[in-house]
């Protein structure tokens, strides 16, 4: 299929994410919302749309992951290639109490030794992050109307891979998870990454100069 110009990409791109919020408003009349694999699709759009925003005009060619990518999208330039993972999530009532929670997996690495994280229901699941390069997340309100999206480099989530290792039921298919916190329960799986990034998450909001080599400054201090 051949790649639409930018600006009519993102016509597009904009008609679908109205379609699936005027879903999200006739749901809404007979006591439904939509469902997490929408929800999902819904997040991925917005990201393609910033991605063709903001790096087309810096020649990357952006495409949606496919068959081996596993990455759900791919900035493509000079023979480079950056992978994009997107979560998105609405907010929650869960075990570790009001916020925003993102199930993280570890994937058969296909470049490096094996390494491996034990999953506290599963075993040994081998594996590591090496199919994205950056993680975005994307808090979601509950009428679709508005969003936030959050964009951390794979080695953050390398760096404090202990701290996001699932141990709850909700996440049972994950092996990882990451939370944005708002008010947080009693529980001890809350841990020292969720309590500051709670307090500088603003560090990632629209971070996009990351993608472009930036680092981290969740631990500046």
């Amino acid at each position: 299929m051949k790649k639409l110009a930018t600006r009519e990409l993102i016509k597009h791109i904009n008609c679908c994410l109205q379609d699936i919020r005027q879903l999200g408003k006739s749901l809404k009349k007979i006591g439904k919302r939509v469902t997490p694999d929408i929800l999902g699709f819904y997040g991925e759009l917005i990201v393609w749309r910033e991605l063709e925003t903001i790096f087309s005009l810096k020649g990357y060619f952006i495409k949606p992951g496919e068959g081996q990518t596993r990455a759900d999208f791919i900035l493509a330039k000079n023979g480079k290639e950056i992978k994009i993972e997107v979560k998105s999530s609405r907010l929650k009532e869960e075990w570790f109490g009001r916020g925003y929670g993102y199930a993280i997996n570890v994937k058969k690495c296909k470049r490096h030794a094996k390494a491996f994280v034990k999953h506290p229901k599963k075993g040994k699941v081998f594996g590591d992050f090496c199919y994205f390069d950056y993680l975005i997340t994307i808090l979601i309100s509950e009428d679709l109307q508005k969003h936030e999206l959050y964009i951390f480099p794979r080695e953050i989530i390398k760096q404090h891979e202990r701290e996001l290792r699932n141990k709850s039921k909700r996440f049972s298919s994950a092996t990882h998870r990451i939370i944005f916190l708002e008010k947080p329960s009693k529980t001890k799986d809350i841990t020292n990454f969720d309590r500051i990034l709670k307090i500088k998450k603003q560090n990632y909001l629209n971070a996009w100069h990351l993608i472009r080599g930036g680092k981290s400054k969740l631990h500046d201090e």
